[in-house]
């Protein structure tokens, strides 16, 4: 198989990257990234661009699965609209070129509460979701973890206090609300490199207890 991965210097995304690095299930994966990553493996291919307009790297755009880790926060974009660009408008280009190009599923990391209806940050999630989805119809797959448990680049103060109340609560979040619970992002990496390799019967959203269930 042949991989292609967007926001892969990111938390999540990196740690695809380095599931399917050590897959032997993938000969290749290409990533779309701002700045060198500096990981180095004879099956990397890395395409250092803007990502403004990735019409120019169309011809590039080419494997048999597409991983969507693109997201950034209001703080680092410095506006709603650079936001939306990044978390929703990047990810719905890479799904119209991919899908033209003949790439066969697309996996997502969404949020947990997505919703057309919700806040700023949901909804653009939601768009983002519907988007991509107008490409690959029958074959997208929307993660929507709840707080995701990692060591980010950056600090994060209220994702650190979250984090810190998220342990206590978890063992609580039963039943319906158990896709609430957080979640250590290797087993998100893990879940979604291991249904892209067998999505047969698989939802097409996926909580908590899906995406525990993929590992």
């Amino acid at each position: 198989m042949k991989a292609i991965i967007t926001g892969a210097s990111g938390l999540v995304g990196n740690l695809i990257l380095r599931e399917v690095i050590n897959d032997n299930d993938f000969s290749e994966v290409r990533i779309f990234v701002r700045k060198p990553t500096g990981i180095i493996s004879p099956k990397l291919k890395e395409f250092v661009d803007p990502l403004k307009d990735i019409s120019a790297l169309s011809s590039e755009i080419q494997g048999d699965v597409l991983f969507n880790a693109l997201g950034t926060t209001i703080k680092k974009a410095g506006s709603q609209e650079e936001q939306q660009r990044i978390d929703r408008d990047l990810p719905v280009a890479f799904a119209k070129i991919a899908s033209a190009n003949g790439v066969k599923i697309m996996l997502n990391v969404s949020s947990v509460g997505t919703n057309l209806n919700g806040g700023f940050y949901l909804k653009t999630k939601a768009e983002m979701e519907n988007g991509t989805t107008k490409f690959f119809p029958n074959s997208v797959f929307h993660f929507r973890p709840g707080l995701l448990a990692g060591n980010r680049k950056e600090f994060r103060l209220a994702e650190k206090i979250a984090s810190g109340v998220m342990k206590i609560i978890d063992p609580i979040l039963t039943g319906s609300l158990k896709k609430y619970r957080s979640m250590p992002v290797e087993k998100l990496a893990k879940a979604m490199v291991s249904l892209s390799k067998n999505p047969a019967g698989k939802p097409a959203v996926l909580h908590y207890p899906e995406i525990m269930q993929c590992i």
